[in-house]
C-alpha cells in the first residue's frame, strides 16, 4: 500500500509553525495484549482544525519519541512492536502496512526510537473537526511492549493568505 506524495507541499515565506504543543510522560507503561491496536495512555494532544479553530487550514506534523522495551516469549522467536500516530482517528502520512517500531530477539530489548507523521488539512476542511494526534501501538508478537520517558510534539503550519488563493 504505497503512500507517495506526488509533489511537495510548500508553505511560502519560510513558514514557521505558529503553534507547537507538547505532552510527555516518564512513568513506564507496558502491555502484554497482542494483535490489537491500543492508545498509549496520555499520548494525545487535543486539536481541532477547520473554521473557528486556531488552525483552520494547516499541515500538522507530529513527532513521537520514547524509550521502549519489547520482550519475546520464553519459547523463542522474535518480538515485534508496532506504532503509529493517528490524527482524529485517521492514519497520518506516510501510510504503510508496516508500522514496525521495536523488535527483540533476546528475552527483552530496550531502545530509544522516534517516528514522525504528517496530515494535510490545507484542503477539504469545511467544518471544524478533530485532528488530535494520538499515539497507538500494537504488540504484533511477543510477551510485552512498553514505553517510558516519552514525548509527543505537534507542530501546526498554517495556510497563509497568499496560499488560500
Amino acid at each position: 500500500m504505497p503512500d507517495v506524495l506526488q509533489s511537495p507541499v510548500y508553505l511560502s515565506g519560510g513558514a514557521q509553525p505558529t503553534q507547537i504543543a507538547v505532552m510527555w510522560g516518564s512513568e513506564r507503561f507496558e502491555s502484554s495484549v497482542t494483535g490489537k491496536w491500543q492508545e498509549l495512555p496520555g499520548a494525545k494532544i487535543t486539536w481541532k482544525v477547520g473554521p473557528g479553530s486556531s488552525t483552520p487550514r494547516c499541515i500538522l506534523v507530529a513527532t513521537f519519541t520514547a524509550e521502549v522495551i519489547v520482550g519475546r516469549p520464553v519459547s523463542g522467536g522474535n518480538a515485534v512492536g508496532l506504532l503509529d500516530i493517528t490524527f482524529g482517528g485517521e492514519n497520518g502520512h506516510p501510510q504503510s502496512d508496516n508500522h514496525r517500531y521495536a523488535t527483540a530477539q533476546s528475552t527483552e530489548e530496550w531502545g530509544s526510537v522516534t517516528t514522525l507523521r504528517a496530515m494535510n488539512y490545507l484542503t477539504g476542511v469545511d467544518s471544524m473537526r478533530d485532528a488530535s494526534p494520538q499515539v497507538v501501538f500494537n504488540l504484533a508478537q511477543g510477551s510485552n511492549f512498553g514505553f517510558q520517558n516519552w514525548l509527543l510534539k505537534l507542530e501546526a503550519y498554517p495556510q497563509t493568505a497568499s496560499q488560500a488563493g
